[in-house]
This record gives structure tokens, sequence and C-alpha cells, in this order.
């Protein structure tokens, strides 16, 4: 009788926390409905905000237009320009306005003298009464400040328009522009928006400038939409957490806004629907499936009470100890030697009693161990083997091995586990199934030997590289030391001294080529190599990458040509990374052929849809490949090893670079080579075509001589053997030269200099006292007329990326890296002395 008060009383208070349960869901589901209303206000007014600093961007934008043309309209009308110069000058300033920010963005004007001068003159201009506009009369009290009207129709267009003005200083004419909302809209169609949002831009008083929604409606009605919620904006209705409305839909929707500084509103709707019910949900999710697993517990536990069975707990116990993933589960009496089934594996149905003697049990297993592994089992597993370990209180024990099902061996793990609280005396014997993770980890550590097999190989390749590196860098530098020994010894004889000099800039430009390969590598291994896609002549890129080998094939009695069969030679990619590549295999083609081989190099253009593909073939035939070594050409640090007559130099990266470089412009390479007969090499990639004859004059200029007699250079350079050497060729080029042995002192002559007299500076970077990038910066931040013009070509050693964007923050205007190319430096100096600035990346002026 207490027992069934007992069980009575344990499933009222199971059902009273299951009702305690279900309000604490509800409860939470509250708690919860709230806190995703809070984080999506935080969530849209970031994001209103965020739309809004797009805005404010292009505001800033026209702000900057305005300023700057006005400074230059004011100097303009300041000089005593006529009416016709400064119109003349509206106009050029329109377009390169319009080259800029698009077609139909603005239409700059301005009143000079009480007279209307339009980049673009309207019908009617002449008796425009400006002096009655809001933009004129604010443009007067704003007093030089650019202000901004909100949205009116413009009294010759008829079309909505948002004018931007600014007051010139000391009278009362004024620079406007006017600004058409409907690029707002275009613009807005692009924004990424949450899930069914909607984004409204409105003026100061609410006027709507554009809208990205997924209504089709009327201006009229969007306006009127808009004016609902800008209203309750103002009056505070929808700024609260909870606050909504509906939309034309009937959807009840959130809003957010930001307030730009020109007093501009950016207004987001998102739908409630999308923050509870969307894929937002998880949190509540999560609770339901909490609370349900919790509901699902408290059953379990009135079911369990109400079937108050010895057998039910007992076998749930264990149960709970094993769990559902062995296939058989036996209780072991190790002092009675016997077992009792809990869980019996389906082959050995009808064989194996439920109860019985432990030893007849571990003989019937025994039928199914793999023979070679039985007498370890029977005996890790005897009766006497589990009482020493109870005795030694080991309360897990077991291993794998593999049993027979069926016809199939596969690997199972088997346990003993002990628990002196629950049964002290008895142990679980228990059998899983493991096949499949035995398997993946054999195979995984059949991986960790080849990674290791594959690691040691590479170590084997690098310590291969380094040692070549090691010889071919030592040949250049013993010539080079070797050389220039001789040439001191037989100074006299100036034809043996001219051998040694050509001889010796010969091995350095060989040392060069090793260094730059090995740089290359480390930027393609570290992923700082970007492209520098522009537009260039594909047909002359190509016919000035293969001119110096026309010299080189008639010196070496090779047969070279180059065959171009494009029709589209204006392309969009990156022309330096393609010259790298065809270099490489250009004089790979060189290097292994033989006096009396052709060398012969293919373009070809392939029409695909919209786009094309451009084919390079290079191709030889020298000394070829083994297929054997095919396999591995793309290998890092990998160079074939051939008994001929010639002595060929290299890192054996050039292979490696090419392909990662064609890799890198979604490009293909296959490689084709016979041993004794040649190979082919096949490059193709995928150049945008450029259908149009621009570029064709910045060609043309390129070839142009260069004069810079009479020019005054600053040069800063701390090593005392490249400032000497860099003065005498750029004396002999006819400039004047100005040293400076460090950063600072380079900062003090151009202070200490005329306005305009220092025509250029060279700036080496690592220098003491302050660095290259430091002086540029002091330099741009004197207060002269031309500290802001005067070039400034940064000379350094640093020819990575990062560095050369480090010296565009500094205000430098180009790079050179070093070793100096005197040509390049000379036609840079050039370009940038005349006034033409710098339109493409650093180091390739």
């Amino acid at each position: 009788m207490n027992s069934g008060k007992r069980g009575s009383i344990n499933t009222v208070l199971s059902i009273l926390l299951m009702v305690a349960c279900v309000s604490m869901l509800i409860f939470g589901v509250i708690l919860v409905r709230a806190k995703l209303l809070q984080n999506t206000q935080d969530l849209g007014m970031s994001l209103a905000e965020s739309y809004a600093a797009e805005e404010e961007l292009q505001v800033t934008t026209f702000r900057n237009f305005l300023e700057l043309g006005s400074q230059y309209v004011e100097e303009l009308s300041s000089s005593g320009a006529d009416t016709e110069e400064i119109q003349t000058w509206l106009h050029s300033y329109f377009a390169k306005i319009t080259a800029i920010v698009g077609e139909n963005v603005m239409d700059p004007y301005a009143v000079i003298d009480g007279a209307i001068v339009a980049a673009n003159p309207w019908e009617g201009d002449d008796s425009y009464d400006y002096q009655g506009t809001d933009w004129y009369r604010q443009a007067l009290e704003a007093d030089g400040e650019v202000i901004f009207t909100d949205a009116y129709i413009d009294a010759i267009t008829g079309s909505p328009v948002i004018t931007a003005a600014r007051k010139f200083e000391g009278s009362d004419d004024v620079l406007a522009m006017d600004i058409f909302p409907r690029n707002f809209h275009e613009r807005a169609e692009s924004k990424s928006l949450p899930e069914d949002g909607s984004l409204y831009l409105c003026d100061s008083k609410g006027t709507l400038l554009y809208s990205s929604t997924k209504w089709d409606a009327s201006d009229e009605e969007l306006q009127y939409f808009t004016d609902e919620l800008f209203k309750g904006i103002q009056d505070g209705s929808l700024l609260a957490y909870d606050a909504s409305f509906r939309d034309p839909d009937g959807v009840q929707r959130g809003a957010y806004y930001y307030e730009m500084s020109n007093g501009w509103t950016v207004i987001l709707t998102i739908p409630f629907q999308t923050v509870l019910m969307g894929e937002r949900n998880l949190p509540v999710m999560v609770l339901v499936a909490v609370s349900a697993l919790v509901m699902a517990a408290m059953m379990i536990m009135v079911i369990r009470d109400l079937v108050n069975s010895r057998r039910i707990r007992r076998a749930d116990s264990t149960i709970h100890i094993l769990g559902d993933s062995f296939y058989a589960i036996y209780l072991v009496n190790y002092k009675n030697s016997t077992y009792e089934t809990i869980k019996l594996s389906p082959d050995m149905e009808g064989t194996l009693p439920e109860t019985g003697d432990y030893q007849s049990l571990i003989d019937i297993i025994g039928t199914l161990v793999e023979p070679k592994t039985f007498h370890e089992f029977a005996l890790a597993f005897s009766l006497e083997s589990i009482r020493q370990r109870v005795a030694a209180r080991i309360p897990d024990y077991g291993g794998d091995y593999q049993r027979r099902f069926g016809d199939v061996y596969k690997w199972v793990n088997v346990r003993t586990l002990y628990d002196s609280s629950r049964a002290p005396d008895e142990v679980i014997l228990c059998f899983r199934e493991v096949d499949l993770e035995k398997r993946q980890q054999l195979q995984h550590m059949r991986i960790l030997q080849e990674a290791l097999d594959t690691a040691k190989k590479s170590t084997k390749a690098k310590n291969a590289f380094f040692s070549n590196m090691s010889h071919d860098m030592r040949t250049p530098l013993n010539a080079i030391i070797g050389l220039s020994e001789l040439a001191q010894r037989d100074r006299d004889d100036r034809e043996k001294v001219d051998g040694y000099m050509r001889k010796i800039e010969f091995s350095g430009k060989q040392l060069l080529y090793l260094i730059n390969d090995i740089l290359e590598l480390s930027r393609l291994e570290s992923g700082r190599n970007t492209l520098d896609c522009r537009r260039f002549d594909l047909r002359q890129c190509v016919e000035d990458l293969t001119a110096s080998f026309h010299d080189m094939a008639e010196k070496d009695d090779r047969k070279f040509s180059v065959e171009l069969d494009i029709t589209d030679t204006m392309v969009e990619g990156d022309p330096q990374k393609l010259g790298q590549i065809l270099n490489n295999l250009i004089s790979n083609a060189f290097k292994y052929s033989r006096a009396g081989d052709r060398v012969e190099v293919t373009v070809k253009q392939f029409h695909f849809q919209q786009h094309s593909k451009y084919q390079f073939t290079v191709e030889d035939t020298g000394i070829g490949m083994s297929e054997q070594f095919l396999e591995h050409i793309f290998d890092p640090y990998s160079r074939e090893t051939r008994f001929t007559s010639q002595t060929v130099t290299g890192t054996g990266l050039g292979m490696p670079i090419v392909q990662s470089l064609v890799q890198q412009m979604s490009g293909e390479i296959t490689v084709e080579s016979t041993l004794g007969k040649g190979s082919r090499f096949t490059v193709t990639l995928p150049l945008e075509a450029v259908r149009t004859e621009e570029g064709a004059a910045e060609t043309e200029s390129e070839k142009e001589d260069v004069d810079l007699t009479g020019k005054r250079v600053l040069l800063a350079e701390d090593n005392e053997l490249i400032m000497e050497i860099s003065m005498a060729i750029l004396t002999m080029n006819g400039m004047e030269v100005v040293q400076a042995v460090n950063g600072a002192e380079a900062v003090e002559r151009f202070a200490e200099s005329p306005a305009h007299s220092i025509d250029a500076i060279l700036m080496d970077m690592q220098m003491p006292e302050m660095d290259g990038c430091q002086a540029a910066q002091a330099i741009r931040a004197m207060d002269r007329p031309d500290a802001a013009t005067v070039p400034i070509i940064a000379v350094t050693a640093n020819a990575f990326a990062e560095d050369i964007a480090k010296t565009t923050e500094a205000g430098m205007d180009a790079h050179i890296s070093k070793p100096i190319d005197f040509v390049v430096l000379n036609r840079t100096l050039a370009r940038l002395i005349n006034g033409e600035k710098r339109s493409q990346m650093p180091g390739k002026a």
C-alpha cells in the first residue's frame, strides 16, 4: 500500500514538473522573441547606418567635386577669365567627372557676375531667376560651405533634382551641381538587403529620393507609404524595439533608420516573420527541443515509476552503462563462473543459451575468433584473468581482434567493464563492431607513413636544391670576382678590360635571374603574388619580349621564329606575369637546345562565346626530357640531370613558377617532350579581348628617346658605392645631382632649395635617421608650392607588393627595383617630370 502511494506521489510530482516545463517553455519563447526583436533592432540600426555611410561617401564625393571645381572656377574668375573660358573649363571638368561617376549623374553650372555659366547650357538660362532659388539663397547663407537642397522639381527640365552649391569667397558668385535622384535608385538596386527587406532614402522633408523594395508600385504610392514611415519615426511611434507597421501586403514589419549629416534619412524595414520564423529561429528551436527532451524524460520517468519492475530496472542500468552500440552483451558472475545474456549477437541465436557456464561461452565465441588470435583471446578473457583485473581495480579492459561474420572476417572490439558499487561480483563482457573505424585507422596510418615518406623526399629535394643553388650562385660570383681581379691587372689593355666587363655584366645578370627565381617562388608560396590586370597590346608585348632572343639565336647559331595569329591585339590581363611565363619557356628552349636547333614561338587566338582564349606555344628541337622527369617537371627544386657537352645552370624553379602563374591567371599548361628530339610547351590563357584602338599612342610614346639634360635630381642613398654609380650614370645623362646620405638630409636639402628647383627625387627606402617613406611623407607635408607635386621615385631592393604599397601610401609616384635598370629609370623620370601621373602598378614604369 505504501509502495502504491509513493508511486502515485511520484506520478503527480512528475506531472507537475511537466506542467512547469511547459510554462517555462512559453515564458522562454516570450523572452526569446523579445530578445530577437531587440537584436534585430540593433542589427537594423547598424545596417541603416552602414547604408547611410555609403550615401555619405557619395555625398562627400559630390562635395569634393564641388569644392575642387569651385576653387578652379574662382581662380579663373579672379584671374580675369571671360565667360567663354569658364564655360570651356566647366565643360572639360564635367567630362572628367563623367568619366569617374558615369553619364547623367550630375550637371555643373555657375553664377558668375550675375550670369549663368553652364557646362551644358540649357534653353532659357538667360531669363532664369536664380536669385529666387533655394540653392542660391542657401549657398549665400552658408558663406563658402557646401550645401545640399532637398529634392525639388527643376524649373528647366521638369524632373526631380537635388542641388549642391558653394559660394565663392569675396563675392556672390556660386558654383552649383544638379544631382539626379534616379541615379541613387540605380545604386540601390545593387545593395545587399536582409531577406524581404526594403530600403528608402528620404531628404530632410521626407521626400523619397529612392527605394529598393519588392513591390511594383508607382512613385506616388511609394511616397505615400514613405510619408507614413517618416511620420512614425519623427513622432517616435516606430522607435520601440517591438514597434511595427503593416506594409502594402499586410505583413507586419519593423522600421530602422539613420539620419545623415546633411539631414537625409535612410530607412530600413524588415518583416517580423523573417526575424521570428525565418532562418534566425535557432534559439527558439533549441529551446523547444530542450524542453521537448525534458518532457520526454519526464514521461519516461512516469512510465518507469508505473512499471516498477526489478528486471527492467536492472536491464536499464546495464544498457545505461553499455549503450546501444554493442552487438553482444553478457553479464558475467566471476565468482559463480556463470554468464547471463543481455544482448545476443544475431548470428549466434539458437546456438548459445541465455544463461550457462562461462567457459562454454568462451568456447563458442572462440570458434568465431581469427585462429591466430584465439589463444591470446582465451587467455586475456579467462575467469582467472578477470579476477586478477577485479582485484587490481581495473574498471575497463579490452582490445581489437578479427571475428568471423558468416564468411567474412571483420574487426571487433571486446571489453570487460567493472563497477564495484553496482555489481561487486559481476563484470560486463561486451562486443562492438569497429571494422570501419579500424580500417580508417589503418588507412590513416598508411597516409601518415606516406606523408612521412613525402616529407623525406621533399627534404631531399630541398637539400638538392640548396646544393644546386649554392653551386649556381657561386659560379657567377666566382666569375665576377675573378674577372674583376683580371680587369685590375690588365687595366692598360682596353680590349681585354672591355671583354672582362661584358663577362662581368653577363655573370651579374645570371646571378640576378637566380635570385629573382627564388624570390618569385617565395611570393607564390606565401600567397603574396597578385595579378595586376590592365589593358595592353598583346602583339607588342610578345614582339618586345622576343626581340632580345633574335640576337641570342643569331649569336648561338639557332633558328628562332615568332608567329602571331591573333585578331584582337588589345587585351585585359597582367602583361608582366605573361612576360615571366614566356621568358621562362623561351629561355628554357634556348638553354636546352644546341647549335643548329630550332626554337618556334606561336600565338593563336580562339573565340569562345563572348570571351577569347589565347594559346602560346614554345617548341624546340633540343635535347628533350625523359618520361620519368616529365612527371616531376613542375615539382619545386627539381632539375633533370643529363650528361651533355652543355653546362646548364638554374635552380629548378622556372617550371613551378610558370605553372603557378598560369594557374593564377586561370589558364592551363601542357608539355610534350621526347628525349633527343625536343619539347613543346602549350599555355592557354583566358584573356579578355578589348576591341578598341586605345593604347596605340601610349605604345608609340614609350619608344621616344628620353632627354633629361639640365634636370636637377635629389638623390637620397646611404650606400657609398651605389651613390657613386648612380651619380656617374645620372651625370652622363646630362642631369645635375644633389646628394643626401640619409632621409633626414634629403628632407633638409629639399627644404633649403628654391621652390621648383628640384625636378625629381630618387629615394632609397632603408636609410639611417629617417627611412624613405618617412622622408617622403615629411616632404609632402611641407608648406611650399612644389611639395605636393615634385615626383618622388622609390629606389629600393624591396620588390614585394606590400613594400610597393607602402611607398604609394607614403606619397611616392613610382617604384624602381634594385639593381637599377637605368633605361627604365630615365624613362620614368621623363614621364613624371613632364607631368604624367602614374597610372599603373609600381615598378612597371
